[in-house]
C-alpha cells in the first residue's frame, strides 16, 4: 500500500505518543514487563542533560558479576530523538536479556536536531560510555554489539562497518565519525558484532525494490539536508555498505521479503558485500516478513540472533547454523615441531573460540614438578587469529611450553580476514589457564607453571602486550617488531590499535626483550626508543635485518625462533645454557650471522 512521507511520520509519532502497536519506521512495538535484576532509566551518556542523550539500561534477571552488552537502537527514520522506550522491548530486548546480555537502549539526535553524522557520533558516545562505566553498570567491555531496527539498524550497521575508523572521506565528503561527546573520549568505540533488523544500509539505492513513495523529501534527504542528484557523495557517506571491509566485525541480517518501507534488496546487497569481503555473516529473509511485526520477530529468528552473538563471543565460524554446538577443533603443524614434545594447535570447549592453544600432545609427561611455563601471545595487525605466527608458536610449544594465542584457530592456510582482536584477550588467556591448573577435572590440572608467565606479541600484538604489562602475574615480556609510538611516528598508526603513552613503560616490572627486524622494520624506531627509555628493569634488544614481517611464517618460525626460545628457556625455566645466548663477554646471539644485540645496565645483573 502506498503512503506519503507525511502519513508515515504521523504514524511514527502516534506510536511514540500512545505506546500502542503500530507499523511504519518504528515497527510493531510490544509492551511487556521485562524481567531484570536491575534497571536504570534516563541515564545521560554524554553528561549534557539533553533528553536525546539519555539511555535506559537493563541487566538480566540472573545475577552475575558482569554481562556482555548489546546496544539496541530504535527505528524512526531518524525523526525521533526520544524513542528508547519503544526500542523493541518485548521482542529483541527481552530475548537478549533472557540470554544473559545487558541491554542499553539509547536515544540519539533526530534529523531535526542535527545533520548527519551527529547520529553516529551519539552511538559512538554510547559505546565509549559502556566501556567507561563498565564497573558501575556491571558491563563486560570485552563484548559490545550494536543492534537496531530500521533506522536503528542503519546506525547499528554503520557503527560496525566503520568500527575502528575515526574519520572517513567519501569522494568530496569528509566525516568525523567519532565526535567528542562525553567524558570517555579516551575509550574505544569499536564493536564486536552487529544485528541489522530491516535497516536501510545503502542510501543511494532506496528504490532498489518495492517501497513506499516518499514524496518530495525522503528521510535521508531530511537527515542530509540535500538531494542525491545534487550531492551523491553525502548519500554514499551515509551508507553502511560504503565501509564494508575484511576488518568489519560479524553482522547478522534480518530483512523481510515483503518489507514495504525499506526494500529487502537492501539487506540482500549488504549480505553479499559482507560475504565477498570475508566477513562473518548470516542473513534471514522471511518470505512473509514485513517492516517489523510478528513475521520478523518469530521465536526462531530471535533465537538465531542470540546464537549468532554467542557464536561470535566464542569465536565460532558463525556462517551456518549458529545454534548447533561446534566441537573443538585441532590441527598438527609441521609434524608437531622439532622439540622433545610434539605439539598440537587446538581449541578447548571451556575457552572462547577467540583463543588458540599450542601445547604438547602428550600431557602425561608433565606434572607439578615438571610443569609447563606459559607464553601468552598477541598477533600482528591485531589479527584475531595466529595464522601468521602458527609455525613460530607451534615450535615453541614443542619445547615444553603452553602457548595461548589471541584469536581463532587457523584451520586453513589463508590470510586472516576479520575484525581486530582486543588486548583483553591476553588477560582472558591468563585467567583461563590459571583456573585450569586449579581444576581437578581439567587435563591441565597441576601441570601448569603459573609462577612463570611471559606475555608477548608482534607489531600490534606487541602494543597489546605493553598495554597489559602491569599485570602482576607476568614474569617476563617479549616484544617483537613493535614499540610504543613516538610523536614523530604517530602517522603510521592504524585505527583500532591500542595507543599507550610512553609513560606506560614505567609499568613494566620484569625483564623485557625487544626482537626487531632492523632499520627497515617500520617499528624499529619505536622499539629502539622504548629500549633506551627503560632503565628501571633489565632490558635488551636484538635486531635481525629482515624488516617488519620477521621470520614467523618460515619453517618452525625461522631465525626469530632462536632468540625467542632461548629467552623463554632462560626466563621461564632458568636454563643457564640458554642464558648464554644473551650474557657473557660474547653472547651467542652475536655469533649468529647478521644479529646485533644491546642491553641496559640492569640486564647485566641477570643470572
Amino acid at each position: 500500500m502506498k503512503k506519503t512521507l507525511l502519513s508515515v511520520c504521523l504514524l511514527c509519532l502516534s506510536a511514540v505518543a500512545t505506546a500502542q502497536p503500530a507499523d511504519g519506521f518504528g515497527g510493531v512495538q510490544q509492551q511487556v514487563k521485562l524481567e531484570t535484576s536491575q534497571e536504570w532509566k534516563d541515564i545521560n551518556y554524554v553528561g549534557d542533560g539533553q533528553t536525546y542523550h539519555n539511555c535506559d539500561i537493563y541487566l538480566p534477571k540472573q545475577k552475575k558479576d558482569n554481562y556482555p552488552v548489546v546496544i539496541h537502537i530504535y527505528g524512526s527514520a531518524w525523526f525521533n530523538n526520544n524513542g528508547k522506550g519503544q526500542a523493541d522491548l518485548g521482542t529483541i530486548v527481552k530475548s537478549l536479556l533472557d540470554a544473559g546480555y545487558a541491554v542499553v537502549c539509547p536515544n540519539h539526535r533526530s534529523s531535526i536536531d542535527a545533520q548527519w553524522p551527529a547520529q553516529i557520533n551519539d552511538i559512538r558516545a554510547v559505546i565509549r560510555f559502556v566501556r567507561g562505566e563498565a564497573k558501575t553498570y556491571k558491563f563486560d567491555p570485552s563484548f559490545i554489539a550494536t543492534s537496531g531496527f530500521s533506522s536503528g539498524g542503519h546506525l547499528a550497521s554503520i557503527a560496525a562497518t566503520t568500527s575502528g575508523m575515526k574519520t572517513a572521506t567519501v569522494g568530496t565528503v569528509t566525516l568525523d565519525l567519532e565526535g567528542n561527546l562525553g567524558k570517555y573520549t579516551n575509550q574505544s568505540s569499536t564493536v564486536n558484532a552487529a544485528c541489522d533488523w530491516s535497516g536501510p544500509v545503502d542510501l543511494t539505492a532506496m528504490d532498489c525494490g518495492e517501497h513506499i513513495t516518499m514524496g518530495a523529501d525522503s528521510p535521508e534527504d531530511v537527515l542530509l539536508k540535500s538531494k542525491i542528484t545534487k550531492e551523491p557523495d553525502k548519500y554514499l557517506s551515509l551508507s553502511a555498505t560504503q565501509y564494508v571491509s575484511p576488518n568489519t566485525p560479524p553482522i547478522i541480517i534480518f530483512h523481510g521479503d515483503k518489507d514495504g518501507v525499506v526494500p529487502n534488496c537492501q539487506g540482500k546487497k549488504f549480505y553479499e558485500l559482507l560475504k565477498a569481503a570475508g566477513v562473518k555473516t548470516v542473513a534471514t529473509f522471511p518470505t512473509e516478513g514485513n517492516h517489523g511485526g510478528p513475521e520478523m520477530y518469530t521465536p526462531e529468528n530471535l533465537k538465531k540472533m542470540v546464537c549468532f552473538l554467542n557464536c561470535v563471543r566464542e569465536g565460532g565460524e558463525c556462517n551456518k547454523d549458529c545454534c548447533q554446538k561446534q566441537e573443538p577443533r585441532q590441527r598438527i603443524i609441521e609434524d608437531g615441531g622439532t622439540g622433545d614434545y610434539k605439539a598440537v594447535m587446538k581449541e578447548d570447549a571451556s575457552l572462547s573460540r577467540e583463543h588458540t592453544i599450542f601445547v604438547p600432545q602428550d600431557l602425561s609427561k608433565f606434572d607439578a614438578q615438571n610443569s609447563l611455563p606459559i607464553l601468552v601471545w598477541g598477533n600482528g595487525a591485531c589479527a584475531n587469529s595466529p595464522w601468521e605466527h602458527m609455525n613460530f608458536l607451534n615450535e615453541i610449544a614443542s619445547h615444553g611450553f603452553i602457548v595461548l594465542a589471541t584469536g581463532e584457530i587457523p584451520m586453513v592456510d589463508e590470510w586472516y580476514k576479520g575484525p581486530m582482536s582486543r588486548a583483553d584477550q591476553q588477560i582472558e588467556s591468563i585467567n583461563w589457564i590459571f583456573a585450569q591448573n586449579d581444576n581437578p577435572k581439567s587435563p591441565y590440572y597441576q601441570k601448569i607453571d603459573t609462577k612463570h608467565v611471559c606475555m608477548a606479541g608482534m607489531s600490534c600484538g606487541g602494543l597489546q602486550t605493553l598495554s597489559n604489562c602491569s599485570d602482576p602475574r607476568i614474569t617476563s615480556i617479549m616484544i617483537c617488531n613493535s614499540g610504543l609510538f613516538k610523536q614523530s611516528t604517530l602517522h603510521q598508526a592504524v585505527g583500532g590499535m591500542p595507543m599507550p603513552e610512553k609513560s606506560k613503560l614505567k609499568d613494566i616490572h620484569c625483564p623485557i626483550i625487544y626482537i626487531l627486524g632492523g632499520p627497515t622494520d617500520i617499528a624499529y624506531e619505536n622499539g629502539m626508543d622504548d629500549f633506551h627509555l627503560i632503565n628501571h628493569v633489565p632490558a635488551c634488544v636484538a635486531n635481525f635485518p629482515v624488516g617488519h614481517g620477521g621470520t614467523y611464517r618460515e619453517p618452525h618460525g625461522g631465525e626469530f625462533t632462536i632468540p625467542a626460545l632461548a629467552w623463554l628457556n632462560w626466563q621461564l625455566k632458568g636454563d643457564k645454557e640458554a642464558a648464554k645466548m644473551f650474557i657473557g663477554k660474547k653472547p651467542q646471539l652475536l655469533q649468529r650471522k647478521d644479529w646485533t644485540f644491546e642491553a641496559n645496565k640492569l640486564f647485566k645483573k641477570l643470572k
